[in-house]
């Protein structure tokens, strides 16, 4: 595993008290992930069909696109969207026998650090997306989303995911912590 994520200091500015959550929850994700077999990254706890091999690939998917796709406006295409076992929008839940943690956690790891140089290139976090946001029905309906409200957005969604990871790992290995 790796080194036991740092916690953010309690004292600090708003943009590095946001940057540390977040990093300290990716690293949490990150560890829940590794030094499992295949079979134990697909254990489920019915009725959930969610397991950590789709929950590390969903974060992956998620850091791309809000900090690569929506931040910057890029039109990348989603990873894993020529996933055949992927029967809805939502692939990256839907993995196949062939996909291994090993490369969920490459490509979580690589997002992260694409994100992190995108969210650098960014001086203030009330920069907005370049694309506004909203349901599919209207895209435009809530406008550009701050850097600010990015971040919190992430802390939030790494947090219940970890959550989630939490009770995987433990019903897998055992393991608790973090």
């Amino acid at each position: 595993m790796t080194d036991t994520p740092t916690l953010p200091p309690v004292r600090s500015a708003e943009r590095e008290t946001l940057e540390s959550f977040l990093d300290y929850f990716r690293g949490v994700l990150i560890r829940k992930g590794e030094g499992l077999t295949e079979e134990q990254v697909r254990l489920t706890l019915p009725p959930s069909t969610l397991d950590l091999l789709g929950l590390v690939r969903h974060m992956a998917l998620v850091e791309q696109w809000w900090f690569t796709n929506a931040l910057e406006g890029t039109d990348d295409p989603p990873r894993w969207s020529d996933n055949p076992a992927a029967a809805t929008d939502e692939q990256e839940w839907q993995h196949l026998p062939t996909d291994t943690m090993a490369e969920a956690l490459d490509a979580l790891r690589e997002e992260i650090a694409r994100s992190r140089a995108n969210v650098a290139r960014h001086e203030s976090l009330d920069d907005v997306t370049a694309i506004s946001v909203g349901p599919p029905d209207n895209p435009d309906r809530f406008g550009p989303r701050s850097l600010r409200w990015l971040l919190v957005h992430m802390i939030e969604e790494y947090a219940r995911h970890c959550g989630h990871a939490d009770l995987l790992r433990e019903a897998a290995d055992g393991a608790t912590g973090d």
